[in-house]
């Protein structure tokens, strides 16, 4: 009579293999986030994984908890079925939930833009280039290049309240804290550029927009700290 029992027993899991699988599979879905999310996926990758040390705290808090009140009911009431699957249904959720918000907000250019400069992209951009970093704790820096009308660039101006640097290109002043993206054009070459920068105090956001003097070429970054 009593066989069947201690089958069951002998094919579970031990606790201690739960709780490592609880807590891989928590953190596993914002590694994927951030791979994704980063034009470079190995700096992305390692962001990730630098977060396990504060994920590992609210895992901690929240899982390990849930986790031994599961098995301390599983010993007392001395069930015998679906122990591993309550065990790890929390952070099977968190997973889910983590490649649901990757697949509602992809880091299409788009979205990503829309997302943190409160604006759309020209609707007529060409030639977009962009380098994306940024997620957690570690600072947002997102750099694009495109090329669009004159219309569209004051629009973006307008819609963000950039405000002009009045001292960028003056007496060989050209401070900013963009980068040329690679296979692009070195906007320090274009006379007559002009700056616009803007500042959310609210949500510590930066913007900066250098545009070439016919105001076609331009190059933008979004960051936060």
């Amino acid at each position: 009579m009593n066989e069947e029992p201690a089958q069951e027993n002998t094919k579970r899991l031990h606790f201690g293999l739960l709780l490592l699988i609880s807590f891989a599979l928590f953190n596993l879905g914002y590694i994927v986030d951030q791979t994704v999310r980063w034009s470079d996926h190995a700096h992305g990758f390692l962001n990730g994984v630098f977060h396990i040390l504060v994920f590992g705290i609210a895992w901690c808090f929240y899982l390990v908890p849930w986790s031994l009140v599961v098995f301390a009911l599983y010993r007392w009431r001395k069930w015998q079925r679906f122990r591993t699957q309550w065990v790890l249904a929390p952070a099977v959720l968190v997973l889910l939930a983590t490649i649901g918000g990757l697949l509602v907000q992809p880091p299409t250019p788009s979205k990503r833009f829309k997302n943190f400069a409160k604006t759309e992209l020209p609707s007529n951009v060409q030639n977009l280039r962009y380098h994306f970093s940024g997620g957690g704790i570690a600072d947002y820096g997102d750099t694009y290049y495109f090329e669009t009308t004159p219309e569209e660039v004051d629009r973006i101006v307008r819609e963000m309240r950039l405000e002009e640097d009045e001292f960028y290109g003056r007496e060989g002043l050209t401070h900013t804290t963009i980068s040329p993206l690679a296979d692009c054009p070195d906007f320090s070459t274009w006379d007559g550029a002009k700056q616009y920068k803007g500042w959310d105090d609210r949500q510590h956001w930066f913007y900066y927009l250098i545009t070439d003097l016919s105001r076609t070429k331009v190059y933008m970054m979004i960051g936060c700290i």
